[in-house]
């Protein structure tokens, strides 16, 4: 490498059980890690167990050791965990001492308190049974504010609400001595930020914004000023403002579009997503738009013509399952899987109502459904009513997708609509051919039809339960589709091409951003 770059990967937030989206984003970072860059992860939402969910992605090998993590709260409050014990919390022991009445609220982790029978505070734990937030309440039941805490104990957020509109007009952050750093005023009855106050570590008042765009690009802009060449990659359309916020001429800004660009539904010549539509209408301030398929990039191309500042770079994997005699792992022949979010988007009752016909023509057949969402009530009742408890199984949410795929004899993906699908990748990259709606974007660039699993036309439920129904019933096929299926991904898929053609989209930015600056590249 011959530049100074220095990457950073600009979210909005991370969580430990997040889809596709924030996982690609985490290969990205820990290979630009791994290729030498120096490389940071940047988040702007608050979360008081911010450093819980850190060092949970570290401890499942999410995040490389390297990467140096930053978030606009933690950096503005200037909090140190390492140094903190646990706090008792006053309001706590008041209703103890009072001898409040506790209610434990059916389903929950949480107690309404009674004081002399006035219900005065909601009390909330989290699944660790340490205290998460206290609401409080008035004479008239009108909630008056909410206090967060951190799992040490600690105040980090009291929201003043709206007596009738039950909404924050006022939101406080507090540091680790109880001072605040930031105080929010909003409209209750939209939502968005109209003054944001932030304060030094001495209460004195610093700056003052009435965007919050504005205070998430001034924090952004005093990290990377410093840097020869800081490289800001965008995954998260609710950042891409903050990035193209950004006024130094010496950062680089790349823009990758992990989903259509469209609306539903989703004709190639349709409106842009209301996300997406900003940032294509200054395509030409971005020094890279990063696209996953070809596919996409020819629409990108007869949409806003050509450009040569849009690239594709799909999604990789670093390990291939074994086939043949070299396999370690036996499949289920009777079992397709799905690993997917539970929302409408995904249409996975199209696959459960598929299995109907299926489980009436091959009955030993059973499909796993694996994921969370809130579309899980819809699917439960779904399959109770098809009458497909002994084949149909909703799973919850797995850290192990690889391991789910390998003993799968096949998978399927309904969805209206996806950027790439990594579930594609991910299940033909571990021997499970498979099969899916030709949809916008993916299928058509990952599988070849008939070869190593099988696109087939959107919609048609009934078309999708005669192939599932195919794989069960020519079996040692279906196999060899899911070999072929490896050989495929491991030649177009792999890491090295991954970090071949990042480089070389990063050193030509670099190289472009030196030019336009007038800097010589020797």
């Amino acid at each position: 490498m011959e530049s100074r770059a220095t990457m950073f990967c600009v979210l909005n937030s991370l969580d430990i059980n997040r889809g596709g989206m924030t996982k690609a984003a985490l290969l990205q970072a820990n290979l630009f890690a791994n290729s030498g860059y120096e490389t940071f992860i940047i988040t702007f939402n608050f979360d008081p167990r911010y450093n819980t969910i850190i060092q949970q992605l570290i401890k499942e090998g999410k995040i490389d050791k390297r990467i140096k993590l930053l978030n606009m709260f933690e950096s503005l409050s200037h909090t140190n965990r390492s140094s903190l014990k646990h706090k008792e919390n006053e309001t706590l022991q008041r209703i103890e001492e009072c001898k409040a009445v506790l209610d434990k609220r059916a389903g929950h982790n949480a107690y309404r308190a009674y004081e002399n029978g006035l219900y005065t505070t909601y009390i909330n734990y989290d699944k660790g049974n340490k205290l998460s937030f206290l609401d409080y309440f008035n004479e008239q039941r009108y909630r008056t504010k909410r206090e967060e805490y951190d799992e040490f104990g600690y105040l980090r957020k009291v929201a003043y609400m709206d007596f009738e509109l039950n909404k924050a007009r006022q939101i406080i952050y507090y540091d680790d001595n109880g001072q605040a750093y930031l105080s929010v005023w909003y409209n209750p009855k939209n939502g968005n930020a109209n003054r944001l106050n932030h304060f030094d570590s001495n209460g004195a008042l610093q700056s003052v914004h009435t965007k919050e765009v504005d205070l998430k690009t001034e924090w952004l802009e005093s990290i990377i000023q410093d840097y020869d060449y800081p490289v800001l990659v965008c995954d998260a359309r609710t950042s891409d403002p903050v990035m193209m916020n950004v006024k130094l001429e010496k950062a680089i800004k790349i823009w990758r579009l992990h989903s259509n660009h469209v609306k539903p539904p989703y004709d190639v010549n349709g409106e842009i997503g209301g996300k997406i539509a900003p940032t294509l209408e200054a395509i030409d301030e971005l020094d890279v738009a990063l696209l996953l398929t070809e596919s996409q990039k020819a629409h990108f191309e007869q949409r806003f013509g050509n450009k040569d500042n849009i690239r594709v770079i799909p999604h990789y994997m670093k390990k291939f399952a074994d086939t043949g005699w070299f396999s370690s792992f036996k499949r289920k022949e009777n079992l397709a899987v799905i690993i997917s979010r539970f929302s409408s988007l995904k249409r996975i009752d199209h696959a459960i109502k598929a299995f109907k016909k299926v489980s009436d023509r091959v009955p030993e057949a059973k499909l796993e459904i694996w994921g969370l969402g809130d579309e899980e009530p819809n699917l439960k009742k779904l399959v109770k009513e098809l009458d497909l408890q002994d084949h149909v199984f909703l799973k919850g949410y797995t850290n192990d997708p690889d391991k789910l795929y390998q003993k799968a004899l096949f998978s399927v993906l309904t969805s209206k609509s996806e950027g790439f699908s990594l579930g594609i990748l991910e299940s033909m990259s571990n021997g499970a051919p498979m099969i899916s709606y030709d949809i916008n974007y993916g299928p058509r660039d990952l599988i070849i039809d008939g070869k190593t699993g099988f696109i087939i036309e959107n919609d048609n439920i009934e078309q999708l339960a005669e192939k599932m129904i195919w794989m069960f019933e020519n079996k040692n096929s279906a196999t060899k589709m899911g070999e072929a299926a490896v050989r495929d991904m491991k030649e177009r898929f792999n890491e090295q091409q991954y970090k071949d053609k990042w480089v070389d989209t990063i050193e030509t930015a670099v190289k472009n951003k030196k030019a336009k600056l007038g800097v010589s590249s020797r």
